[in-house]
């Protein structure tokens, strides 16, 4: 493997889960005075969905690898796929409104979502 793919490999595997465990984190430790309650509320709803979409893509990577269609992809990891970029989509205006550095990692976890289900999508 190159140094090409294995950076790719992190950005598009490894950037978003990280960034939603990093939003989860100042989410909690955000205090209720510190975010108004429509920041925290959109801020709670990009993490949900962030989260779905985060399984989803993990589900359909994983039954990809273990049943190998031929050409096109299985069907579950097609519904799959499709369900979680929805879910990414959605969340995405949801993570804009969020607060400072809460907005920067579910907008850097949506960013490497688009990613991974281009990623997905492209896929022979």
């Amino acid at each position: 493997m190159n140094w090409t793919a294995w950076a790719v490999n992190i950005a598009l595997l490894g950037v978003p889960p990280v960034s939603c465990v990093w939003g989860w984190w100042l989410w909690r430790h955000a205090g209720e005075n510190h975010l108004a309650a429509w920041r925290r509320k959109a801020a709670t709803i990009a993490l949900a969905t962030l989260t779905l979409s985060i399984a989803m893509g993990a589900f359909a990577m994983l039954y990809w690898r273990q049943n190998p269609g031929g050409a096109a992809p299985p069907e579950p990891t097609r519904i799959a796929t499709l369900a979680g970029f929805g879910f990414a989509v959605f969340a995405a205006p949801f993570a804009i409104l969020a607060n400072a550095w809460m907005r920067v990692a579910l907008v850097l976890c949506c960013a490497g979502l688009m990613g991974f289900y281009f990623g997905m999508f492209v896929a022979p």
